[in-house]
């Protein structure tokens, strides 16, 4: 068992609490009165340094060939977790096995519990070539823990069959009365030859039509003004999406950072920074892939570079709390908590408070940290990640060779609505 004391808890106003912690995989008590230990406690001085939960990632994308699946887990989650993210889940966009059945869930689940840094959670995928059986083993697997199912249009990988608005728009009648949760990817290429933000637009509209309770998610917007629609229409659909942190920093630090993709938030800079700041972007991902320089991907599938992951949620701490004031509470809630809602893992994780997985970083605000980007450039960040724990173990931090104790997680809750209001701040 151990106690962390001095630690600074953040509050949905810009103050901190000063509490204790005791906890051990899972966090026992939170108080800012002394807590009484024994002899057997772990004492441990966080210094007036804040407590934050770990990052969390609903969507990364890492495997690709089977043949370099273990090593490309073990490098991607290892570079995850030095950054301060303690939980990601694994979208397959690019993978030769795609996950269909509950065996092949069994065989992904194996290869993370034996590979990942960070934990890790999974998404499904869809069949078409098993009609009329795929919407079954679909819901199979949603009851087997998968926090969803991933559709694509187009199909971005063989070994994914292509599946068309009219089958998914059917899929969507099948499993009316199941609450599960769909990640869609895509832009409507019946309509348009190639991907844009209209392109996108289009696709979620089409697949809103016959939307009914189902929460969908999508994984990258980067047209503010498909943020804006779907901000417009989330109070009567169940639907959320994601924007690149690599996008925002592109758009905040153009010198320094940019971004491979199309994107329009430059434009509409004062539109995006009022969303940020009035809490209208719920999440934020790296939407990270792992490079494969034997495929060509569609832009909208080809994922930035793991890289990132070593500073993105430092990056958010640093340009949007500390230089652009957003408030510390919606940078938590972008970065890990909002997350964990959609994939339905809080409050396991997400989280911090007593039944909670131990897994948070302490940040420190005196100490700024110089990043490379690139082989050429560098940039000064406010801030340090001096410890990151998963489960109640420290694994990594500056100055600590990192630890790995990762593991699958299932999802263990159903997925929180979009506008849910609750929280732990």
């Amino acid at each position: 068992m151990k106690l962390l004391t001095n630690a600074l808890l953040p509050t949905l106003s810009a103050a901190f609490k000063r509490v204790n912690v005791l906890f051990e995989d899972k966090i026992i008590k939170i108080s800012a009165d002394e807590i009484a230990i024994d002899e057997d406690v772990e004492v441990i001085d966080a210094q007036g340094m804040i407590i934050l939960p770990g990052g969390v990632d609903p969507h990364v994308h890492i495997l690709t060939s089977d043949a370099s699946a273990a090593q490309d887990v073990s490098n991607f989650t290892q570079s995850a977790l030095k950054g301060g993210w303690t939980t990601l889940a694994e979208l397959s966009y690019h993978t030769q096995s795609p996950i269909f059945t509950p065996g092949d869930l069994q065989k992904k689940v194996e290869l993370v519990n034996e590979n990942a840094w960070t934990d890790m959670a999974l998404w499904g995928h869809v069949d078409i070539g098993e009609y009329p059986y795929h919407a079954e083993a679909a819901q199979e697997l949603w009851g087997k823990g998968v926090v969803g199912i991933a559709l694509t249009a187009p199909s971005p990988n063989a070994a994914i069959p292509e599946i068309s608005f009219t089958e998914i728009m059917d899929l969507f009648l099948d499993i009316y009365e199941s609450d599960t949760v769909f990640a869609f990817q895509g832009y409507d290429h019946e309509k348009h030859p190639n991907f844009s933000g209209t392109a996108q637009m289009d696709a979620i509209k089409k697949i809103l039509r016959r939307m009914q309770e189902n929460p969908i998610h999508i994984p990258r917007v980067s047209a503010y003004p498909t943020i804006e629609f779907i901000n417009t229409i989330s109070k009567r659909s169940d639907i959320s999406f994601a924007i690149a942190v690599s996008d925002l920093m592109a758009m905040f630090n153009g010198e320094v950072f940019n971004s491979d993709y199309e994107c329009d938030f430059s434009e509409y800079f004062d539109l995006l920074y009022e969303l940020l700041g009035t809490k209208k972007i719920y999440l934020i991902s790296n939407c990270s892939a792992t490079p494969d320089k034997n495929a060509d991907y569609c832009e909208l599938f080809k994922g930035t570079q793991p890289e990132i992951f070593g500073y993105s949620y430092l990056w958010v701490l640093s340009e949007l709390w500390k230089n652009r004031k957003v408030n510390l509470a919606t940078c938590i809630k972008m970065t890990s908590e909002n997350a964990a809602k959609r994939l339905g893992i809080y409050p396991q994780k997400g989280c911090l408070e007593a039944g909670s997985d131990a897994d948070f970083v302490l940040y420190n605000p005196e100490i700024n940290t110089t990043i490379k980007i690139g082989k050429t450039k560098e940039t000064e960040l406010t801030g340090s990640f001096e410890s990151v724990f998963i489960k109640g173990t420290k694994v990594a931090g500056n100055g600590f060779k990192s630890l790995r104790k990762g593991s699958y997680i299932a999802r263990s809750s159903n997925p929180k609505r979009r506008h849910n209001n609750t929280t732990w701040i």
